[in-house]
């Protein structure tokens, strides 16, 4: 009698332990993800406007548009050198600053005249001659007087994308960097 009782709760154990078949379900390939929705995010403006420090007197400095790039330039000895651009615009003139090998390094002082070629998008060309630096901590002058200004200033406001730039001094260097003129617009008419 204990052998059958063995026998029938051991087969009502195996019974018990033995899940039944699971039913086939339908394979979805929804996500569990959300989908996230694209939202386009407006450009940020390369070209920044800011303010030089007030004269005496004077509760507010110059306002000036503000444009960095990175380039390269090349002298007598090698080719591919880090060019650390910048290129100033205010009401009355433009400047460009050019900082080798480095950023923090000093902007570049010229004595002779630096030939300056921009090429834009389009393949429009414009070329000037820059006699003066803009202080005398260095960077090229373009200026009012000769009408270099107006017409630089007219290139950029006239040209879409990038404009490539080179400047060569009396030497062996050569500079190329590139200037983006989206937003310059916006910005220089907020001086």
């Amino acid at each position: 009698m204990m052998k059958r009782l063995i026998f029938l709760f051991l087969v009502i154990l195996a019974g018990c332990s033995n899940p039944p078949a699971p039913k086939e379900k339908a394979v979805t390939n929804e996500s569990r993800v959300k989908r996230k929705v694209s939202t386009v995010k407006p450009a940020v403006n390369p070209w920044s406007v800011n303010s030089f420090a007030p004269k005496e007197g004077e509760t507010e400095g110059k306002k000036f548009v503000r444009f960095v790039t990175e380039g390269e330039f090349s002298d007598s000895t090698k080719n591919d050198n880090y060019l650390y651009s910048e290129v100033l615009v205010n009401k009355t003139s433009a400047g460009i600053f050019l900082h080798e090998k480095k950023k923090s390094s000093p902007a570049e002082k010229f004595s002779e005249p630096v030939q300056i070629k921009m090429t834009n998008s389009s393949g429009q060309e414009l070329q000037m001659t820059s006699t003066r630096r803009w202080n005398s901590s260095g960077g090229i002058l373009i200026e009012k007087n000769n009408n270099d200004y107006s017409q630089f200033r007219i290139f950029l406001l006239q040209s879409t994308g990038i404009i490539t730039v080179e400047i060569k001094d009396s030497g062996t260097k050569i500079y190329h960097f590139s200037i983006n003129t989206e937003g310059f617009s916006d910005s220089f008419t907020s001086l």
